[in-house]
């Protein structure tokens, strides 16, 4: 005996089929794409539309009747094939463009959590302004001279590092990775593409920095603004990201800590740093500055519109022109120093906050801050010895410094 029980779509006909057939399945040839499945007492049915894709048949339950009305779902019918077929096109008919893929990339992660939120602000911000001249190329016409003539060109002629040209091109490759990845293109045309092509990029080990740099270090950091300038101090002193610092805000230096709030840091969790006398000195100095030229503001670093963008601590790390340095790099040397000073490893990835196990954090939280403290004292002392001062004598007056002696007057706050 058939397992499938022909009629016609309708409430009385259901009805008939539960209570009089045997058969599991009921069907309507007029649609061939939704089945009904009772159930073991035969006083409900499964809603199901039945699909081919890619050689398999796929049975997606829609509800369960009679709790589905079977009218509405097949007044719908149309509409919903029409999405699942567009799911099926190749990229040609999707997506036409450069830009059409990459604004749906970009909207594709804007809400995805598991995506750092530097990264998809990176992304929109250079879908925006740098991917801008690719987007009117076909997707099946793009080749690699594309990128080299009408990416990586136009931002070297702009004046744009060799590494933002590299996330630049990052976010080029994520976005059509993520789109081969999801079948919404047939293949990825950048998947062999490096931005070593078209640019040399620093040698890594050439480009680092060292505790010997530092002298010089401070000699260039010395001939930015007074903005630029503790911007990077800020960095180097704890080791801060780029958004922890360039978002700080007057109200998070409370008495003897620096609290910085959980949406501002890459964990996502909150993270307190203690205040060395040496840090309070230049906070202070810069404080009375930014009065006297700028008026009173809540933000340590104002742009046009409000806090710095990304783009703008970016620029000031290009202006500095050493080692091709960049703001990660300080944070790096400032672990580095650490470790050399001999700090336990556990309060160095505090200060930097780095993610610690969660019973080995409460074990020992009374015994981090102060070691957190005493790390810092010692770093920051050591960062005079190589002429942090000098690095700020703008700010705090190079008579009050007496460079015989790591006490100063009590008008420079440096100790």
């Amino acid at each position: 005996m058939s397992k499938t029980y022909y009629g016609k779509f309708n409430q009385s006909q259901v009805r008939r089929w539960l209570d009089s057939s045997a058969c599991r399945d009921f069907r309507d040839a007029r649609y061939p794409n939704v089945r009904l499945r009772a159930n073991q007492a035969r006083t409900k049915a499964s809603v199901f539309l039945v699909i081919n894709r890619k050689g398999k048949t796929l049975w997606q339950k829609r509800g369960q009747w009679p709790m589905v009305c079977i009218d509405t779902l097949l007044s719908d019918l149309p509409a919903v094939m029409a999405r699942l077929a567009d799911q099926e096109k190749p990229a040609s008919e999707q997506f036409v463009t450069v830009g059409q893929l990459l604004n749906w990339y970009v909207d594709h992660i804007k809400s995805n959590q598991t995506i750092s939120l530097s990264w998809r602000k990176n992304s929109r911000s250079i879908v925006k302004t740098q991917l801008k001249y690719l987007s009117l190329i076909a997707i099946s016409e793009i080749q690699y001279i594309d990128i080299d003539e009408k990416l990586i060109k136009p931002m070297l002629a702009a004046g744009l590092a060799p590494n933002y040209i590299k996330l630049a091109v990052q976010v080029l490759k994520r976005a059509f990775g993520a789109a081969a990845s999801l079948r919404i293109i047939a293949s990825n045309p950048l998947a062999g593409y490096q931005v070593q092509m078209s640019i040399r990029l620093p040698s890594v080990a050439g480009a680092q920095l060292r505790e010997s740099d530092l002298s010089e270090l401070f000699e260039q950091i010395a001939t930015q603004p007074h903005q630029v300038r503790v911007f990077f101090l800020l960095m180097l002193m704890f080791g801060t990201r780029i958004n922890e610092t360039r978002l700080a805000r007057w109200e998070h230096f409370a008495g003897d800590w620096w609290e910085i709030p959980a949406e501002n840091t890459k964990s996502g969790t909150a993270h307190r740093l203690p205040l060395t006398q040496t840090a309070k000195g230049l906070l202070l100095a810069y404080k009375q500055w930014q009065l006297k030229t700028k008026g009173k503001r809540a933000v340590l670093f104002q742009g046009e519109s409000g806090v710095i963008s990304i783009r703008t601590a970016q620029y000031w790390s290009e202006r500095i022109r050493f080692k091709e340095f960049t703001s990660h790099s300080l944070r790096k040397l400032c672990r580095t120093i650490i470790a050399d000073l001999g700090t336990d490893t556990m309060v160095g990835e505090r200060i930097l906050n780095h993610a610690l196990p969660i019973l080995l954090r409460t074990y020992v939280h009374s015994q981090l801050n102060t070691g957190m403290t005493n790390a810092l004292e010692e770093y920051h002392q050591a960062l005079i010895a190589k002429g942090f001062a000098n690095c700020v004598a703008e700010i705090a007056p190079r008579s009050s410094l007496d460079p015989q002696s790591t006490q100063t007057n009590n008008g420079a706050g440096w100790v």
